[in-house]
Order: C-alpha cells, then sequence, then structure tokens
C-alpha cells in the first residue's frame, strides 16, 4: 500500500461572524476561518472542537472532513500573487492540506489511511459565495469553479487522532477514472465525457449532493441554473 502524501497542515475552527462590506449579503456567518493545530481527533462527523454554520451544505458524515493540497495552493496563489499564506488561517475552509497530491491524483472511493484514521473519499468541494466573501476577492468562487482547484471531501470510516506529519497510505482504489479533477470538468461542461458522466451518475460512493448537482447538469445541460445563488 504506497504512500502518497503526509499531513502538511491540520486547522479547525469554530462557527464566526464576519461583517461585509460593499457586498451583497451584510455579513459571513462560517465556520470556514480555522486555524492551525498540530493534532486533533478525527470523529464520524469531524474535527472534535471543529463546526459549520450551514449544516444543509457543509459538515455531516458525508463531508466529515475537508481535504486541501499545497499543490493548489500554489496553482491558487500564481492566480493572486501569492495572496494567500497556508501556514495560517484558513482561507478555504480546509481541515487538512495535503503535499504532492491535489484533485488529479485523488477519486472518489479512495481510501485513505491519515494516522490512526481511516476515511473515504466522496465528493468534491461545491464552491459558493463564501469564498469570495472570505478571501475578499469578488471572482473567487468563480475562479475556484472554473479551475477546478476544489479540493474534496471524506468520510470517516475508523475514527481517530491525526497528527501533523502523519502519512497519508491509499488503501484501496475503486473508481481509477472518477478522479475529482474530472468530477470538476462534469461540473463545468457536462457534455464533456459521457461515458464518465454515466459511470459517475451510478457511482455509489459518490457524495448525494454533487451527485443531484450533476445529475441536473446531464439533464439541463446549459439550461441549468441551479449555481447562480450559491456563486453571487
Amino acid at each position: 500500500m504506497p504512500t502518497i502524501s503526509k499531513v502538511l497542515y491540520i486547522k479547525v475552527g469554530g462557527v464566526t461572524v464576519t461583517k461585509l462590506e460593499n457586498q451583497k449579503r451584510e455579513q459571513l456567518v462560517s465556520g470556514i476561518k480555522k486555524y492551525p493545530v498540530t493534532q486533533a481527533y478525527l470523529s464520524k462527523t469531524g474535527f472534535v472542537n471543529d463546526a459549520q454554520a450551514d449544516l444543509l451544505h457543509h459538515g455531516g458524515e458525508n463531508k466529515a472532513l475537508f481535504l486541501f493540497s499545497k499543490l493548489t495552493y500554489e496553482k491558487i496563489n500564481a492566480h493572486y500573487n501569492d495572496s494567500f499564506d497556508m501556514t495560517d488561517v484558513s482561507y478555504f475552509g480546509e481541515n487538512i492540506i495535503l503535499d504532492n497530491v491535489c484533485e488529479k491524483d485523488i477519486c472518489v472511493g479512495d481510501v485513505l489511511k491519515i494516522g490512526e484514521t481511516t476515511v473515504q473519499i466522496t465528493q468534491p468541494r461545491q464552491p459558493c459565495w463564501k469564498l469570495s466573501a472570505n478571501t475578499h476577492q469578488k471572482d473567487m468562487t468563480k475562479f475556484i469553479f472554473e479551475s477546478g482547484l476544489t479540493g474534496f471531501y471524506a468520510k470517516v470510516l475508523k475514527e481517530g487522532q491525526i497528527f501533523q506529519n502523519d502519512s497519508v497510505i491509499l488503501e484501496h482504489r475503486i473508481h481509477p477514472n472518477l478522479t475529482i479533477e474530472k468530477l470538476n470538468e462534469l461540473i463545468l461542461n457536462p457534455l464533456k465525457d459521457q461515458k464518465v458522466m454515466q459511470e459517475a451518475l451510478h457511482c455509489e460512493e459518490l457524495g448525494y449532493q454533487f451527485k443531484n448537482s450533476l445529475q441536473k447538469r446531464d439533464q439541463f445541460k446549459n439550461d441549468d441554473t441551479q449555481f447562480l445563488t450559491y456563486h453571487t
């Protein structure tokens, strides 16, 4: 079983309220701001002492852990003049930052051993307006959606402690065609690959939130308006 990465940073945080200036909404109520810790206990619903405000769209067993990549941070920073320091507060709501692997390397259904825990990848992150609000970049949500630099969620198969610098071991891969990168390409352009689209729509391990969005994209194509509310 190959070691594919290691845990660079672990981040947890509670729900905060931030006043917004010159924006569509008056305030940002969110658990997106998370702070580095050296270790944390991962339960079925996420890290102890971590929280989400919008439980309809965030958190829960299917989205217990949100993983991001050093490589993804670097690509975002290349576009935004190195504005975001991944060693500090989370700009994108990430719980864990990995090295050496990103959206093209991780597949839905992948079973990963991280420290004492075992997790299974469920879906890409679906960007919403809070990314723009938290980063103070009005086009951030659009950029993340179009670039596919989303990060990815996991559910917890085995609870336990995770420490900074723990190894990440790929124990099992079920769907080698369903990389996070390919799924992000499909949600952006549902006509890109019908074979992969059908595999995704029939994938039991794919999170129902993303699958529902993908079904609408497959059905309505360019007439689909589901993202208008969440992206602006």
